[in-house]
C-alpha cells in the first residue's frame, strides 16, 4: 500500500448502499448486484459484510462467510493498488479463520493476477458460470495466523 495511505474497516451499514451500489457498478458494469441482493447479504452475513473507508469515504467493501467463501468483493476503480483490496482479504483470512475460497471469472486477469499475489490458488474450473464465461475456483493457502489448510 501506498506510503501514508490507510483504511479503517467497520461493518456494513445501509446507508452505505449507496456507495457500494456506485463501487459494485463499476466494478462489474455487465453483472451488477443489485440492492436487495445486498441488503440480503447484509441479513445473512452481518459479521462478514465490511467496507473499508479512507478519505471519509468508503472506498470498498468484502462480503464473505465464516466457512471461508467470498461472495464478493470491490474497491473503487479511483481506489485501486493502493493495498484496500489486501486489507479486505486480509481482514476476511482473520475473521473466518479458514482457507477462504471464491470464483473469479477466467478472463478477468487482472483479478486472478491479485489473488495469485495474495497467496491463492486455482484448484478448479466451472464451465459457463458467468453464462459467457467459466468461474477458476481459487482458495487460499492457509489462515492469517499461518495455520496451513489442505485444498482438496
Amino acid at each position: 500500500m501506498a506510503e501514508g495511505v490507510h483504511g479503517d474497516i467497520r461493518k456494513f451499514r445501509i446507508e452505505d448502499i449507496h456507495k457500494i451500489l456506485e463501487i459494485e457498478q463499476q466494478a462489474f458494469p455487465k453483472t451488477a448486484y443489485s440492492k436487495d441482493l445486498f441488503i440480503e447479504y447484509a441479513k445473512n452475513c452481518p459479521d462478514g459484510f465490511v467496507v473499508i473507508e479512507a478519505y471519509e469515504e468508503v472506498v470498498g467493501y468484502i462480503i464473505f462467510d465464516m466457512k471461508g467463501h467470498i461472495h464478493s468483493t470491490a474497491v473503487e476503480r479511483s481506489h485501486r493498488r493502493k493495498g484496500f483490496g489486501k486489507i479486505l482479504f486480509r481482514h476476511a483470512l482473520k475473521c473466518a479463520n479458514t482457507q477462504l475460497r471464491l470464483e473469479v471469472r477466467s478472463k478477468n486477469r487482472n483479478a486472478v493476477a491479485f489473488y495469485k499475489r495474495l497467496g491463492m490458488k486455482v484448484v478448479g474450473k466451472i464451465p459457463d458460470y458467468y453464462e459467457t464465461d467459466d468461474a477458476l475456483v481459487m482458495v487460499s493457502g492457509q489462515s492469517e495466523s499461518g495455520q496451513a489448510f489442505r485444498t482438496d
